[in-house]
């Protein structure tokens, strides 16, 4: 008998351990599986933020993308595409990561990386959307239009045309009603960034900052030229003849109450719209060249900043 229950119990052991081993295998084949789906959807791999965060917008976040931690960083968006799989510098990827794991496509913004085309052409199908100033060689486009057709692009590309006009018509709605609790506002708005007590950088057409403003009907007081990527760094002087409403915007990179310090020290506190205290400070927490979602991150700050200023005070 006590042979007979250890036989008994030898094949319990035996049945269960082989039922383990048959679960365990069953849940790899499922985890298998539900990769292999995954992989269905055509893997991307980008260099571009605007593209990164369009693509997470829509529901289909890349498997890889270049200077991830740069981004979150300047944007002030911990873990903001947290599934994607960072492939270090934007300029000095990790190819051998990429090429591991290849995806089906590497989507670029030129002429941003133009220069990591060979090798990265060597390693997956390169695919090319040019933005803002890049869009056409005249540069009369409308940068609005251009995110949105990149927005319509990359619904194709995941096969879901669905999900990036959802998106569409969602960020046109909010825009719209921005537009109108802005209505009241007709006093023209710069966009500034003091990069020191004798420089400053203004924002235009080419820029998310410049494409907001546009959207939202507010008049842009820089008229003056601007360089390739819808920027440029100016000395103090052209900016005390501006009669404007000025948006200092502070820079992740400055230190804390950077921007406020500057306008109490040497020049800057002389400017007009300084001592009238008719200016705002706007924390950045978007990328300067991104997609809709960028967009709608500056919008929303700047709206919430004019509004509040256009209120009258509580007694």
């Amino acid at each position: 008998m006590e042979y007979q229950n250890g036989t008994f119990c030898r094949y319990v052991r035996h049945k269960t351990t082989e039922l383990s081993g048959t679960l365990l295998f069953s849940l790899l084949m499922s985890t298998v599986s539900m990769a292999g789906n995954e992989n269905d959807e055509a893997p991307l791999a980008t260099f571009d933020f605007a593209i990164a965060e369009t693509l997470s917008a829509i529901g289909h976040p890349p498997r890889f993308l270049a200077g991830l931690k740069g981004y979150e960083t300047y944007s002030r968006q911990e873990g903001v595409i947290p599934l994607a799989t960072n492939l270090g510098s934007r300029f000095l990827p990790n190819y051998e990561l990429l090429a591991s794991y290849p995806p089906q496509h590497i989507l670029i913004s030129p002429p941003a990386h133009a220069s990591l085309l060979p090798r990265l052409r060597e390693i997956a199908d390169v695919m090319e959307y040019p933005l803002y100033n890049y869009a056409d060689g005249d540069g009369n486009h409308s940068d609005w239009e251009t995110i949105e057709a990149l927005t319509r692009q990359l619904g194709t590309l995941v096969n879901d045309a669905a999900a990036s006009e959802q998106y569409i018509e969602q960020t046109n709605r909010y825009f719209d009603d921005l537009k109108s609790q802005l209505s009241s506002i007709d006093e023209p708005v710069l966009m500034v960034r003091l990069v020191d007590e004798r420089h400053a950088r203004v924002y235009g057409k080419g820029s998310v900052e410049g494409m907001v403003l546009n959207r939202l009907g507010l008049q842009n007081a820089w008229q003056s030229d601007l360089g390739q990527w819808g920027m440029t760094t100016v000395s103090a002087t052209p900016l005390f003849s501006i009669d404007a409403k000025m948006i200092f915007l502070e820079s992740p990179y400055d230190p804390p109450g950077g921007q406020r310090q500057l306008l109490a020290d040497g020049q800057w506190r002389h400017l007009s719209t300084v001592k009238e205290g008719n200016y705002l400070i706007i924390s950045t927490n978007y990328w300067s060249w991104g997609g809709l979602p960028a967009a709608r991150h500056f919008a929303d700050s700047l709206a919430s900043h004019l509004i509040e200023s256009a209120a009258p005070p509580a007694r």
